[in-house]
């Protein structure tokens, strides 16, 4: 935990190109390293034209939140129950499901850092 936060100040993230053509109510899915030797993929989601990232495993059994079309242009979802997550605070909508874990996420002239 402290590690996660200490990181906070750290150096730069990670530069992620061309998130200022992602369209309002939309998301696009990241991989962030090597998925198959312990990357992860990370969901962008523009909600009232800010970026927001969430984690792309579902906290509630390892199902997968799907990039395209945010529900009620905020909610990413998993399609495994069908489960929301708020893409500002990974806040689950209506069930009782941990949140979806966020990461920090700047945008500037049409590309984004991203901190994971």
């Amino acid at each position: 935990m402290l590690g996660r936060f200490f990181g906070l100040f750290r150096g730069k993230g990670l530069i992620i190109q061309g998130t200022g053509k992602l369209p309002e109510g939309e998301a696009r899915k990241v991989d962030v390293g090597d998925v198959l030797a312990g990357g992860r993929q990370v969901i962008l989601c523009r909600v009232k034209g800010k970026l927001h990232a969430l984690d792309a495993e579902c906290p509630h059994e390892g199902g997968r939140i799907v990039p395209g079309p945010l529900v009620d242009g905020r909610f990413a979802v998993c399609p495994l129950h069908n489960y929301k997550f708020d893409a500002a605070t990974g806040e689950n909508d209506g069930h009782l499901c941990r949140a979806a874990k966020t990461y920090r996420v700047e945008e500037k002239n049409g590309d984004a850092e991203l901190w994971v």
